[in-house]
């Protein structure tokens, strides 16, 4: 470094503001003694605005591209010596028009001298942005790069504050440009996350144009982006996103491509994505269509507590169902969906719970009586009553080994002779009531369990027990049980039999 170059570093340590000046604007440009370094230069120029701010101004947006002053949060500088300097006007009105901000760039550029342009179209209501920044371009007070960078952080910024439209009508200036702009990750990215936005506040894309939403999706996806993988995995597949339609965001179908993407989405986490590939390799149409892979991505959905594919691997089981065993983890299935809102997985679960006439008084009323005489005979004609269940099955259930946290489990009763009468059966709990009463015979029996056997008797004592409670009271014993026909009940027994019954609703069900 020249001896003339330290002397004036050390002047401007001391704040000196002309040797702040001085050895700002070389760190701009280069010199002989100084190497280039915008961020060196800037530093030195804002130790000088205090007291020469106006010509701070007019170095940095003499010396620094559009981009450099935007990054550097230097609009105001440039407002600033726009206010006397020529250069300064057009890069603000370049960076206006880049903005989507046309009255305010037609502004500046009616305070330029620079005459590049038609005057008449620069007064006219909708002036020619694409030939103004193209001669912008040729002037050289604009680049590639400049044009990239403002419409990135400016689109990124409308998108942050919610301003969806502004950010896209930005992005649409890439277009509107007469030179070629690459898009770079940034944008791709930008693009991305304006179609999850979209779709996540069921908002229109505008003219944002399908070709680079699909190429934005792609690199995205190559890159790793699961977000883009799920959206661009959906829409190959021909699945809507929301609300938008997946031929808004791909030009055509490709079923491969969309399985490995969703494959991909999947394995990293996105349980979701398991549910999609279910719907696609279950298609016996499509040319991907996996019915045992099928099952293996509904059962990993479900795994993950996805409602719908809970609701559709129960309704599987239970559909094929030939055992107590196999209807009792698809009844878990369904239960567990309908529990977290499934409408119809809570109208399925109705259809295995038989009816009981009766006004709910007047049961209640008859029970609150029996309770003070026998506690669990009382707690039978409730579950009963709760559960659909018929006489014989509320009487000779074994309630502890019964009780399932989400209904009751029915196994073949060895005290009826009548084959179908005994056969097993599954009741979920369709009711708030239904579950408190679950958990209040849980405790009641389990606390009494040695005890339960001794106080209720045998299945004959309790039927008389309940004859003479019910005389005594005057009531009869068919508002509590259920007096379903045989083939109701068998509906209810068998997956295949159940499943024709219920044909309509299943249909709406996948």
């Amino acid at each position: 470094m020249r001896r003339e170059d330290l002397q004036l570093r050390q002047l401007a340590k001391t704040g000196d503001t002309e040797a702040c000046l001085k050895l700002g604007e070389a760190y701009l440009t280069g010199s002989p003694g100084i190497a280039k370094n915008t961020s060196i230069g800037i530093s030195y120029l804002r130790l000088a605005i205090p007291k020469a701010e106006q010509r701070v101004s007019s170095c940095l947006a003499k010396h620094l591209s559009l981009r450099e002053l935007i990054s550097e949060d230097l609009a105001f500088a440039l407002r600033q010596a726009a206010e006397v300097d020529e250069i300064a006007r057009l890069k603000l009105s370049a960076w206006h028009f880049l903005r989507c901000e046309p009255d305010m760039g037609v502004s500046w550029l009616r305070r330029c001298q620079t005459r590049f342009i038609d005057s008449n179209a620069i007064d006219s209501q909708v002036p020619p942005v694409p030939e103004i920044l193209d001669s912008l371009h040729a002037l050289r007070v604009i680049n590639s790069k400049d044009v990239s960078y403002v419409i990135e952080s400016g689109a990124r910024s409308a998108l942050d504050e919610n301003r969806l439209d502004k950010s896209i009508q930005m992005i649409s200036m890439l277009s509107m440009s007469c030179r070629s702009v690459a898009l770079d990750p940034v944008f791709h990215q930008l693009i991305c996350d304006i179609v999850a936005y979209a779709e996540k506040f069921r908002r229109d894309l505008g003219c944002l144009s399908k070709s680079m939403i699909e190429q934005s999706l792609e690199r995205c996806s190559a890159n790793g982006d699961l977000n883009a993988c799920h959206i661009l995995g959906r829409s190959l597949a021909g699945y809507p996103c929301g609300h938008l339609p997946a031929d808004r965001l791909v030009r055509s179908q490709n079923l491969r491509k969309s399985v490995a993407l969703l494959l991909r989405c999947g394995d990293a986490g996105m349980s979701i994505a398991w549910l999609h590939l279910f719907r696609i390799c279950s298609d016996y149409r499509s040319s991907v269509a996996n019915p045992t892979m099928a099952k293996f991505c509904l059962e990993k959905a479900a795994k993950h507590g996805i409602v719908e594919a809970e609701r559709c691997l129960g309704i599987i089981i239970l559909r094929e169902s030939l055992d107590i065993d196999s209807m009792a983890t698809g009844m878990k299935l369904l239960h567990s969906s309908a529990h977290k809102g499934d409408s119809l997985a809570k109208t399925l679960l109705c259809s295995f719970v038989l009816p009981v006439s009766g006004l709910e008084e007047d049961a209640e009323a008859a029970i609150l009586e029996i309770q003070s005489v026998t506690p669990m005979l009382a707690m039978r004609l409730r579950l009963a009553r709760a559960f659909g269940l018929t006489k014989l099955e509320a009487l000779s259930m074994n309630i502890t080994t019964t009780i399932r946290p989400w209904g009751l489990v029915l196994e073949k009763n060895t005290l009826v002779a009548k084959g179908k009468l005994s056969e097993p059966r599954v009741i979920p709990a369709t009711s708030t009531y239904a579950m408190n009463c679950l958990d209040i015979a849980s405790a009641l029996f389990t606390s009494n369990s040695l005890e339960s056997t001794i106080f209720e008797g045998s299945l004959r004592a309790r039927s008389l027990q309940l004859r003479r409670l019910l005389q005594k009271l005057h009531v009869q014993e068919k508002i509590f049980f259920s007096s379903a026909s045989s083939q109701e009940r068998e509906s209810t027994r068998v997956g295949a039999k159940w499943a024709k019954v219920q044909k309509e609703i299943l249909k709406e069900s996948f």
